[in-house]
């Protein structure tokens, strides 16, 4: 029996909204004469959705999943699990090695069961799994954003990754999955945390473009020189007495309380502080990039006290 991901297939019951024409019971005029009505629209062969709204790429690919009653893999998985970086530009499922089926998208090979979870009231493949075969697709930006939101969620560790990256078709023609994932790996210190936003990773990755700026530490904990708790920051270079903030503006209030943070830190440590939108980080690279690094040189250049 398919494990459940995590608590979406309830919140979020994605497969009581299509149904297949056996399933209905119905004929196939009943089924054209719902489609009239707007009751239901036809998706694919025999696959329906409830509502009239005309069907979009995902109603495509997940009328693939209820038609062959397989799990998704690929991009659609990394999808149903939410993972940044992934966009559905094809649908596909997969079934058993030794299995026939003809339909487009469908992948036959051996996937374990305990592989195989729940999304949505969907099967899935397990974001194991998903990682994987992401590596194969994915450059190595967007699947270090896909794995980072995967650690987030808590839908796996680091570890697991390492351990299945290992095992992935090591006499596969070309370039492996495998090596993808050692080498984003390799970027992340030891027991660094999940960054906590997509815009973290890509304030993340854009600092590693920075010559000699070096690999931020993350969620940094500032302390005064009691020892007291001051404020957690996004990312940090305690060596140079530099910070980061990003502004996601996540809600209401937000920038007064960041504002009042980054003062309190300042004061506890005399560090300089940069903050970022998600617009600079993400239309204006160059730019920001820049100016982190006028920013590292200066820290380079002042003295500065340590937190205890």
């Amino acid at each position: 029996m398919a494990a459940t991901c995590d608590q979406r297939d309830e919140e979020m019951p994605v497969r009581s909204l299509y149904f297949t024409a056996a399933e209905s019971g119905l004929t196939r005029s009943q089924l054209r004469w719902g489609e009239h009505l707007g009751r239901w629209t036809k998706v694919a062969r025999s696959t329906y959705r409830y509502g009239p709204e005309p069907p979009s790429v995902f109603d495509r690919a997940i009328a693939l999943i209820v038609a062959t009653d397989a799990p998704a893999s690929g991009a659609l998985a990394g999808v149903l699990h939410s993972l940044d970086g992934v966009e559905l530009t094809k649908a596909e499922v997969t079934r058993d090695a030794n299995g026939s089926h003809l339909r487009d998208g469908v992948r036959r090979r051996t996937i374990p069961p305990e592989r195989i979870v729940t999304v949505a009231g969907l099967p899935c493949l397990d974001a194991v799994q998903t990682l994987v075969d992401l590596a194969m697709v994915l450059d190595d930006l967007k699947w270090e954003q896909a794995l980072e939101s995967a650690l987030r969620k808590r839908l796996t560790t680091v570890a697991e990754v390492a351990e299945a990256a290992a095992a992935v078709e090591p006499g596969r023609a070309g370039p492996p999955g495998g090596s993808r994932v050692r080498r984003v790996l390799a970027l992340r210190p030891p027991d660094a945390a999940p960054t906590e936003s997509l815009l973290e990773t890509l304030a993340l990755q854009l600092a590693r473009t920075v010559p000699g700026l070096g690999e931020p530490v993350r969620q940094f904990v500032v302390y005064d020189r009691y020892g007291n708790f001051v404020a957690r920051v996004d990312l940090a270079w305690p060596e140079l007495g530099l910070f980061i903030e990003l502004d996601g503006m996540h809600h209401a209030g937000q920038p007064l309380y960041d504002a009042r943070r980054e003062t309190a830190v300042i004061a506890a440590t005399g560090w300089l502080v940069a903050r970022f939108t998600w617009d600079e980080i993400v239309r204006n690279p160059r730019a920001t990039a820049r100016r982190l690094a006028e920013l590292a040189a200066q820290a380079r250049r002042r003295p500065r006290s340590l937190p205890a």
